[in-house]
């Protein structure tokens, strides 16, 4: 997916009160972390990327009051993901660096 296409899908539960918001329109199964009392980050199972939140009782909470620390809250941790995900990435690169260095040698020894 192209950078800044990323149109984010929401429903909401009434019954249950709850408001689900994917980033992604992908089929990867996800996990939750608590943010906070009121809400979960969905986090690719696979990817361990974000793939969306979900608010615990909008109405209840009257969620047009504290939107803005909503909106601050799920962007820290967001972020935080990102951030812890970019550093695995950086500490993986030179072991795969030095696997693809090895392989003509690997491939060698089928010879």
């Amino acid at each position: 997916m192209a950078q800044g296409t990323i149109k984010p899908k929401q429903t909401y539960d009434k019954d249950a009160d709850v408001l689900y918001v994917r980033f992604v329109n992908d089929q990867e199964p996800t996990y939750v972390e608590n943010v906070d009392d009121i809400m979960l980050l969905e986090i690719g199972w696979f990817s361990g990327l974000p793939k969306g939140f979900r608010i615990l009782g909008p109405k209840y909470h009257k969620i047009d009051a504290i939107q803005m620390a909503v909106i601050t809250r799920i962007k820290k941790q967001v972020r935080k993901l990102m951030e812890q995900k970019r550093k695995a990435i950086k500490e993986q690169e030179p072991i795969f660096t030095n696997i693809f260095d090895k392989l003509p040698s690997i491939f060698e020894s089928v010879r």
